[in-house]
């Protein structure tokens, strides 16, 4: 059915976007590791495959051979399996480093289903040495892990197109021209990134007009490039196949970590997919607001941005709810009982006039609520609409607040329909009365940082000095929402930088987003970056047999040690 949108929404409290100057304290420990392993011969032939020309442009391929295919939030299956595939029958991989199923089982999870649905991770295993270890310890059986990741799901299409048609075109358009304003425009462009049978990208003119990289937009304007139009360009198949291309070298050149390394493509980072992914790997159980990290992750680094120098630390909670109201069907306009528009209208006004835990002490953390949309299904002639249904979004940088609002929020939703059933002295139970369902739930849980000398953070902060890439005077503290929000507020140290590197790029989350490719030595550098990182925090075995010691201990984090 067609809906009808409404226009009442509740009020929207602003959130504080402050941020606190913060530098890490980094052991000589974590500085030595730093050295060590950037100075190890492999890591150095790491480095160099990553900047070179052909592995800039591995990661260019491999992200426009797989952005293409469709991948809405709950609907990645598609693009997880071609992943998939690619691990063991181009990257090198055996199958029994693949450690997900393509119907979304992960062996050893603490959960398997979020929301009723399967998860469509797809990840692989850089095996460590520390199990074989005589002092080894475990969780339940299960070895220290560090995990290195990117999501591979997107929000534009909303909707899983045909099997028949299951690709976007990359259109391309030059950078002088205006962008896009409609769909139409976007489809009249005739010049597009062309692929074969087998879904490899032809290296025609068209691709040489594309694959250009320039310094920044500036540049790209001056030498006439091209943008590059597909959902998920940017967000987040750039980082995402930079992602896929660690876990690809470290393979290559059999990189023994200490701690087992994960690489992960992961699922439901976009609105409706609620955080899957990561909820599945570390066992978060939303019901509870805890996670029991049963596969036992030491640390976390996810990539997620295409702002150089970013650097996510503190993660920005929210609550969602999606409530529908309903009365029977064919009730005649003027009728005299409870009706599912006035539900709704009263649950928003109850919203609207309800006080924050900062508008009642000014030295609360600030707290955004808001009805993000009221829709009713279209009425046939003569007759009222049958079911509305309302959108709630509630946000903040630390947990409490944001559990405050809820509590106070939740309640309205039913009590708006207690009133309006009780104006006309009709039971629940009633035939006539409003119904009331829970469409949908979704919670990210909030984290703030009591500290910046973590592990991870130390990690952060030394390899950008080491790697010469993206170095920072301070750190910006500003909460973001981001898969990481599930690691973060399990206890798991973790930290999203930017890998994927742009020239220019905009449209995130539309149907017209784009990018155009950015410096690929810097893209390359940020890579090994990150591999950089994640041996910091797993440990590492030198070429020469010396161990360097991970900086995570073997047992990590969790809010609960219940098993789901």
């Amino acid at each position: 059915m067609k809906l009808r949108k409404l226009t009442a929404l509740a009020t929207l409290v602003l959130l504080s976007t402050a941020s606190i100057a913060a530098v890490p304290t980094v052991s000589p420990q974590a500085a030595a590791a730093a050295d060590a392993i950037n100075q190890d011969p492999l890591m150095q032939k790491i480095l160099a495959e990553a900047v070179s020309p052909e592995g800039q442009k591995w990661r260019f391929n491999t992200q426009m051979e797989i952005v293409r295919i469709a991948s809405p939030s709950r609907s990645e299956m598609r693009r997880q399996k071609e992943i998939m595939r690619r691990f063991t029958q181009e990257w090198g991989f055996t199958p029994e480093q693949v450690l997900t199923r393509l119907d979304g089982y992960l062996p050893g999870a603490g959960i398997q289903l979020v929301d009723g649905l399967p998860v469509y991770n797809a990840c692989v295993r850089i095996a460590g040495t520390y199990s074989k270890q005589k002092d080894a310890q475990s969780y339940k059986g299960q070895f220290p892990k560090v995990l290195l990741e990117g999501h591979i799901d997107t929000v534009n299409p909303p909707v899983l197109p045909p099997e028949a048609t299951p690709y976007e075109p990359v259109k391309l358009q030059p950078v002088k021209q205006p962008l896009v304003k409609t769909r139409d425009e976007l489809a009249s462009i005739a010049e597009e990134l062309h692929f074969d049978k087998n879904g490899k990208i032809i290296e025609d003119e068209n691709y040489h007009k594309a694959y250009k990289r320039y310094q920044n937009y500036e540049e790209a304007q001056k030498k006439d490039a091209y943008r590059l139009y597909v959902p998920g360009y940017n967000d987040a198949m750039i980082n995402t196949a930079s992602v896929m291309q660690m876990a690809y070298l470290m393979n290559k050149y059999g990189v023994k970590p200490v701690y087992d390394i994960w690489v992960c493509a992961t699922t439901g980072e976009e609105g409706k997919g609620n955080l899957c992914g990561m909820k599945q790997l570390y066992g978060y159980n939303q019901d509870t607001g805890k996670g029991n990290n049963a596969l036992n992750f030491v640390a976390n680094v996810g990539a997620d941005s295409t702002s150089p120098k970013s650097g996510t630390v503190n993660y920005l909670g929210s609550y969602r709810f999606e409530i529908k109201y309903t009365e029977p069907e064919g009730v005649k306009v003027g009728a005299k009982q409870p009706s599912a528009l006035r539900a709704m209208s009263r649950a928003i006004e109850m919203i609207s006039n309800l006080k924050s835990p900062y508008d009642l002490d000014k030295t609360a953390e600030r707290t955004t609520y808001t009805v993000g949309v009221g829709n009713c299904t279209k009425a046939k002639t003569g007759q009222r609409s049958q079911a509305c249904t309302l959108m709630v979004d509630m946000r903040s940088p630390t947990q409490e607040p944001l559990s405050a609002m809820r509590a106070k929020i939740e309640p309205t939703f039913k009590k708006a329909l207690e009133e309006e059933n009780a104006l006309f002295k009709v039971k629940g139970d009633n035939a006539k009365a409003v119904k009331m369902e829970l469409v949908w739930f979704g919670d990210r849980p909030a984290h703030q940082r009591k500290h910046y000398n973590d592990g991870v953070m130390q990690a952060y902060w030394q390899s950008a000095k080491v790697v010469g890439i993206d170095e920072r005077k301070e750190l910006d503290t500003r909460a973001v929402s981001l898969n990481d929000n599930v690691p973060a507020a399990v206890g798991v140290p973790t930290v999203n930088i930017n890998v994927g590197t742009n020239a220019g790029g905009g449209g995130g989350h539309a149907w017209y987003e784009w990018g155009i490719p950015g410096n690929g030595v810097d893209e390359g550098k940020r890579v090994y970056r990150m591999i950089l990182m994640g041996l910091m925090a797993s440990g590492y075995n030198t070429s020469a047999g010396k161990k360097v010691d991970p900086l995570m201990g073997p047992i990590g984090p969790r809010t609960t040690e219940d098993m789901y």
